[in-house]
């Protein structure tokens, strides 16, 4: 794995949010790069003659489409999050400034990530 340790300890403070969302953008960055290479790659790969390759690449690449879509959704959703932790960022815990609906996309993502690198956070 590259980069940085993974942040296991989250504290709810605007400072380990911020820097915990900034991992999972980092992340999301990276899936968005590697899904845009296998594209490439498969074009480049397939005999653009027989309409069965053709198919194939079509239907890959419209999951990695897919894959790409969601990582930008998240990135927006973080983005967002990020936004509002930095304009209540007055050195106390923050997460009660965070509305409901923001409260559970944070949830969710952190799920998430927990199970896609099979690491367990300490909230």
């Amino acid at each position: 794995m590259r980069g940085r340790p993974k942040k296991k300890k989250i504290e709810l403070n605007s400072e380990s949010l911020v820097s915990l969302m900034q991992e999972i953008y980092n992340d999301c960055t990276e899936q968005r790069k590697r899904a845009l290479t296998d594209i490439n790659e498969r074009k480049a790969m397939a005999e653009m003659d027989n309409t069965t390759d053709i198919y194939q690449v079509g239907k890959v690449n419209n999951e990695s489409l897919k894959l790409i879509d969601s990582v930008i959704e998240k990135k927006l959703s973080l983005v967002k999050l990020q936004s509002q932790l930095m304009d209540t960022n007055d050195g106390e815990s923050s997460a009660g400034f965070l509305s409901d609906n923001d409260k559970e996309l944070l949830r969710d993502i952190v799920k998430e990530q927990e199970q896609k690198n099979n690491i367990k956070y300490d909230i």
